[in-house]
This record gives structure tokens, C-alpha cells and sequence, in this order.
């Protein structure tokens, strides 16, 4: 089931700086045709879920993540605050099978979270992907886990990416996320 969302994010402050000029866009265009981009060009999913500070729940963001396979076992996400081409880069998340996860050290698992909650209540979903493609996908992610870093607190206004890394969570049981996130849509 997808989800309508309401996101606080997407109309965070300008970034300041001058508007990138005619000359800019031109040599930019020249290097992409000529540069490989292959890292990036592995992206092929886009996944919404809502974030929150791991020492303050109350500090909740909407959260894009466009992800590649490293290979079956773990996904490399980048995150963005919306799904807009202005959209900012605020952080990243590791995606593991639970194999993975059970490997490591008992200290490291506490900065990771299950997706299972989240994709069982629809709230990390596949937007624009019919239902039915999906689930084909959600399932599996139902079984991973994830270690999420924030470089941005969009939240709180940032006009750029200040302070230190933040971890992060994802909402792991009914009641965590705040209902002005999320709204229900059939």
C-alpha cells in the first residue's frame, strides 16, 4: 500500500550561493559526455521512508533513498530530502541481509535498525511502483537492516550541511512516527 507524505524538507531554506552560470552548465555538460558514471548509474530503486535522530525522536525527516545492489547480500543508498532534481543529499544508508547483520559484533549492531516494522505498515514504500511490483521487493527488504547516517539536519533549517554526522533510526514499532508525516492513501 502506498502513502500519501507530507514533507517539512522540500522547502528547507535556499542554499546560499550565486545561481550556477551559462559557462558552468556548458563545461559540466561537456564532462558528462565524456566522464563514466558508472557508480552512479547502478541506482535502479527509489525508496521513501521517515528517519529519525537516534538520541532524539522527536527529530523527524522524510527520507528518498535511491539505492544499487552491492550484491544480493547489501544495498548502498543515498539519501535525499525529497525526490525533487533540487532535492539535497542528507545522508546515506547501508542495507544488509540479516546473514550479514547476524555477523557482526554485538557493539555495532546497536547502530542498525530492522526494516520489517516499516515495510509491514507501509511506511518505506516504492513511490509510483504499482503494489504488486512492490511487494516483490519489500519482502526482501522486510528481512534487512540498516545503518543510516544524516550529513544535513534539513529539520532544523540548515542552510548546508553543518556540524557531525548523525546516526539515525527507522521507526520500529507502532506509535514512533508522528501522524502529521504520513498520511494514508488508497
Amino acid at each position: 500500500m502506498e502513502k500519501a507524505v507530507h514533507s517539512s524538507t522540500t522547502s528547507g531554506p535556499a542554499i546560499p550561493g550565486e545561481a550556477t552560470k551559462t559557462g558552468t552548465s556548458i563545461i559540466d555538460t561537456a564532462a558528462s559526455a565524456v566522464q563514466s558514471f558508472a557508480p552512479v548509474n547502478q541506482i535502479h530503486q527509489h525508496l521513501c521512508a521517515f528517519h529519525f535522530y537516534s538520541y532524539d525522536m522527536t527529530r523527524q525527516v522524510e527520507a528518498h533513498h535511491y539505492c544499487s545492489h552491492v550484491n544480493e547480500e547489501m544495498r548502498q543508498c543515498l539519501i535525499y530530502d525529497s525526490p525533487d532534481a533540487n532535492a539535497r543529499l542528507i545522508g546515506l544508508e547501508y542495507i544488509v541481509t540479516e546473514k550479514l547483520f547476524m555477523t557482526l559484533p554485538d557493539e555495532e549492531k546497536k547502530l542498525w535498525h530492522t526494516h520489517e516494522w516499516e515495510v509491514k505498515g507501509g511506511f518505506l514504500f516504492m513511490p509510483g511502483v504499482p503494489g504488486a511490483i512492490q511487494r516483490q521487493d519489500l519482502d526482501k527488504v522486510a528481512k534487512t537492516y540498516g545503518k543510516v547516517f544524516h550529513f544535513w539536519q534539513v529539520d532544523l533549517g540548515h542552510e548546508l550541511p553543518l556540524g557531525i554526522p548523525n546516526v539515525m533510526m527507522a521507526v520500529t514499532r507502532d506509535g514512533q512516527l508522528f501522524h502529521e508525516m504520513i498520511q494514508g492513501k488508497s
